[in-house]
């Protein structure tokens, strides 16, 4: 069976935000497909206006290469320049060791590159510019797995100063001052998290914020006006399971405080930034799969929740003013740039309100039962979905992550094509509280996997006969939870397509490298038999009955692609020449391209799986 998979707009994406001291320009970069474009928005009028390099592909000064990438990290500065830090991608895509910063400048009704300096050792970088008139401006590069250098960028013939090479890997940044001293998030041996200070004078560090040898502790805002330093660790507190604790510090002035309004509750807390008089901290709260804002005032150990519409909202952001600036994302609203205004009159998105619509298709929030309480999901298709001829039921990855009421360019192709999708944020999903979170400690497709197969299970009954049973959809985890919920209940589902799996804990603990490894023994048991025997896709897989779509990318990092490989064997060993069709695909990419399905061909696949899989498919030969 075929089926035509309808031809969608360029989908597109802006991320990489990043803001001058001064708060009049910001910068990110837009991507449609693989065409990645710098932007450069004014943010002085009311209404922001964008400008974008001239040519997405090149520039004047950078060896004809391209100029930037989606790993490439621009920054405007306060006179309206950008700079952008590159690392030189190698042939297999992977960093090639050196890098480039690049200047750009406004040119007629877009951005022109003017010149650029050569990073003869890097894999990574940030550029941080000092506030005020001293123009600093430092390149934060990451040479390898165990060592960071710190360069000044000189504003007059092309070079780089070193200045000082720090064991570990350095991110993140804040000003202390106006360009002499800057805290940096330090990442050292055992993939701890502290704080150093960096005197670029002295040309000497310290660590400043550490709390314990198992601690995750980061800077995370400062505001010259009331010197106060907001920091947040991983310490036990009255937080949710998985969130940091927020801290305010002044440096020098004692110890650090943690506030009991800003610790205290249900829903996840991130620090974004304080407002210019330093008196007020923009906060960001996760409450199941929207976000918000809320306005913390310290002086009143007071938190304000500021209205909005249902989304969701990422860091950076900048507060100048009585405006607010930060990336919005909503499932009919691809990510942009929205302003907010306080005391709160209205929000807009680069241009227009967030009502409005461009033509894409909109989900809502649905509460459905499961065995031990409500499950909170996305759902497109309308009232009528359950009746849908094409139901799919999306899994995310993990496992301790959730689905977002964002845009999600898989998600929106398969509703354009009439597929109506289900996306559950089952036990061990972010954004509900500790007990629903914990559930999956330690216990990798077991709550997680009860919930899906109820879920399934209630749809089915709830959408009688003639129909079809619902596809699986899962990436990374949930490409492990959707290959286990399709060998558990094999008779649910009409097929199951799997974006980057592992079979199981215990053999991605063998094959992946050393930061996955710690984060399987951290969050999965790893010693009991019989617990993997049920949850070993490779043991399990031979009940697989229907039509299967399974995905991995060459390049992938996180999952090594030798465990599809190692699937792929086992079906064909089990079905011989016959047995459900299923369709094997490799992709030259990396995990997250793969997972979030980047790439338009393997979406393309994707949805024409979905379209077309049905209990009644008889195929005998492995696709292509």
């Amino acid at each position: 069976m075929t089926a035509a998979v309808p031809d969608l707009p360029g989908i597109p994406s802006r991320f990489g935000f990043a803001f001058s001291g001064n708060g009049r320009w910001a910068t990110c970069l837009s991507a449609v497909q693989e065409q990645v474009t710098l932007e450069r928005w004014d943010l002085a009028s009311a209404e922001p206006s964008r400008r974008a390099l001239g040519d997405p592909a090149r520039g004047e000064g950078d060896g004809g290469e391209a100029v930037v990438d989606r790993r490439s990290r621009p920054l405007p500065l306060d006179d309206g320049r950008v700079l952008v830090a590159r690392a030189a991608p190698g042939e297999d895509g992977t960093p090639a060791g050196h890098g480039t910063v690049v200047a750009a400048r406004p040119d007629g009704g877009g951005l022109a590159v003017t010149r650029s300096w050569p990073v003869p050792s890097m894999l990574a970088g940030h550029l941080l510019a000092a506030p005020g008139t001293s123009g600093t401006v430092v390149l934060v590069v990451v040479e390898d797995d165990r060592h960071s250098r710190i360069w000044r960028l000189s504003d007059g013939p092309p070079s780089l100063e070193p200045v000082l090479r720090i064991p570990g890997v350095l991110s993140g940044g804040v000003w202390l001052d106006d360009g002499r001293t800057l805290a940096l998030d330090h990442t050292g041996a055992g993939h701890r998290t502290d704080a150093i200070v960096v005197d670029l004078r002295e040309r000497t560090w310290r660590r400043v914020w550490s709390v314990a040898g198992t601690t995750t502790d980061r800077i995370v805002a400062y505001s010259p006006r009331s010197r106060v330093l907001v920091v947040t660790t991983s310490a036990p507190g009255d937080q949710p399971a998985g969130a940091r604790r927020i801290g305010l510090w002044s440096p020098g002035g004692g110890p650090v405080r943690f506030p009991e309004s800003l610790n205290r509750s249900a829903c996840s807390r991130t620090p974004l930034t304080f407002d210019e008089s330093g008196d007020h901290l923009l906060i960001g709260e996760v409450r199941g799969a929207t976000s918000r804002l809320a306005v913390y005032t310290p002086a009143r150990d007071r938190l304000e929740p500021m209205p909005g519409p249902p989304g969701t909202l990422w860091p950076p952001a900048s507060w100048t003013g009585d405006r607010i600036h930060l990336r919005f994302s909503a499932p009919h609203q691809p990510p942009t740039l929205a302003t907010v205004r306080r005391p709160a009159s209205g929000w807009s998105m680069a241009g227009r309100p967030p009502g409005a619509s461009a033509g894409w298709i909109g989900a809502e929030l649905v509460e459905l039962p499961g065995p031990a309480g409500p499950i909170e999901a996305i759902v497109y298709g309308g009232p009528g979905w359950r009746r849908s001829r094409r139901l799919v039921i999306a899994l995310h990855g993990g496992p301790l992550s959730a689905w977002r009421f964002e845009f999600d360019p898989l998600l929106q192709h398969l509703a354009a094509a009439g597929v109506a999708v289900v996306a559950p944020n089952y036990r061990g999903s972010t954004g509900y509280g500790e007990r629903h979170l914990r559930a999956v400690i330690g216990d990798w497709g077991g709550p997680d996997l009860e919930d899906v197969l109820h879920l399934a299970d209630a749809i089915a009954g709830s959408r009688g006969g003639g129909l079809p049973g619902p596809v699986l959809l899962g990436g990374s985890y949930g490409a492990y939870l959707a290959l286990l919920a399709a060998c558990h209940s094999p008779r649910l589902w009409s097929g199951c397509v799997a974006l980057a799996p592992f079979t199981s804990a215990a053999s991605l603990h063998r094959a992946a490298a050393a930061p996955v490894r710690e984060r399987v023994a951290r969050l999965n048991r790893l010693d009991d038999d019989e617990s993997r025997a049920r949850r070993d896709v490779l043991r399990l897989c031979g009940s697989l009955d229907a039509p299967l779509l399974l995905a991995h990318g060459v390049r992938d990092k996180v999952i090594p692609i030798g465990q599809s490989r190692a699937l792929r064997r086992r079906l064909l060993e089990l079905r011989g020449t016959g047995g459900p069709r299923f369709d094997y695909v490799e992709v030259d990419d990396d995990h997250t391209s793969v997972v979030e399905a980047w790439p338009p061909a393997l979406r393309t696949a994707v949805v024409r799986f979905c379209l077309t899989a049905e209990r009644t498919v008889d195929d005998d030969q492995e696709g292509r």
